[in-house]
């Protein structure tokens, strides 16, 4: 079963409706969140909903919602559902508007929670195929409702499980959902800059591998794609997933490399802890921890 929240109530999928005048709807004017649950625990949540206020925040989107309060709302949800993991997604959008253009009254916050549905086993033992795309998301640093770019792009090849943005410099920033990471001589490679949106795994996978492997947060340039080694994306729902082939470019054998499977099977090991250190996010808490 999956269950709904929307505007402080607890609702059935047949129940769960929005306003044709919801700016969400109508202008794709909101933001949202994604994570999932392990052991029915949901994954790193303060560090998700403190991206969804710091996402909401660049959006100049009013964000009248407790973290506290919206915490407890994702662990009732959980609660009432049946299935044995979760995957949850937060939104919060503009809200109805008369003139379906300007914000009147307070944002829409919905809230579900739904069966995890998770990669097939091949595409972590045999590696993905992605594409690139020149199309550019707006407001890259915030997680908005807006994936026209990529929807476009997956559009023409039906073959790539993933999409790749390109800056002006041809450098790859990131996936469609997930980011990137390119493996070079032992040294582990991702870009960090404010053309991306910084994902919770990424930053798990930077910690798990500092003690291993030398890091490196610069550019990844598409011109020089035959000099890395390996390469792979990494998302919630995706964990650590190989490339072994970006547009028309086969990285190195073909095949997912040596490191990108042990930091696979540190990241399965790290999951499975029950409980975990918060992170340091310095773009989304500004360096404080909350207690």
């Amino acid at each position: 079963m999956n269950v709904y929240y929307i505007d402080e109530r607890f609702l059935s999928e047949q129940e769960a409706k929005i306003s044709v005048l919801d700016l969400g709807l109508i202008r794709g004017f909101g933001v949202f969140d994604y994570l999932r649950t392990y052991q029915r625990t949901p994954f790193h949540l303060e560090e998700h909903l403190e991206r969804l206020k710091f996402s909401a925040n660049e959006l100049n989107l009013d964000f009248n919602f407790s973290l506290d309060a919206l915490s407890e709302i994702i662990k009732k949800l959980i609660s009432m559902s049946s299935h044995q993991e979760l995957s949850i997604k937060i939104l919060v959008t503009g809200g109805i508007s008369s003139d379906q253009f300007i914000p009147e009254k307070k944002s829409s916050l919905i809230v579900f929670a739904y069966e995890l549905k998770t990669p097939p086993i091949h595409f972590y033992t045999e590696g993905i195929k992605t594409l690139t795309t020149s199309l550019t998301r707006t407001i890259p640093m915030s997680k908005t409702l807006n994936y026209i770019p990529a929807i476009v792009a997956m559009g023409k090849n039906k073959d790539a499980k993933e999409a790749l943005y390109l800056n002006a410099n041809n450098e790859i920033l990131e996936g469609a959902t997930t980011n990137i990471f390119a493996v070079k001589n032992q040294t582990l490679i991702t870009p960090n800059s404010h053309e991306l949106l910084l994902g919770i795994t990424r930053e798990i996978v930077l910690n798990l591998a500092k003690e291993e492997l030398e890091i490196k947060e610069e550019p990844i340039s598409y011109a020089n794609l035959s000099s890395y080694d390996e390469f792979f994306v990494t998302s919630s729902s995706r964990e650590i997933l190989p490339v072994i082939k970006i547009d028309g470019h086969i990285i190195a054998n073909g095949k997912p490399g040596n490191i990108t499977k042990i930091l696979s099977e540190k990241f399965s090991d790290y999951t499975k802890q029950g409980t975990w250190p918060r992170l340091r996010i310095t773009r989304y808490n500004d360096g404080q921890i909350a207690p």
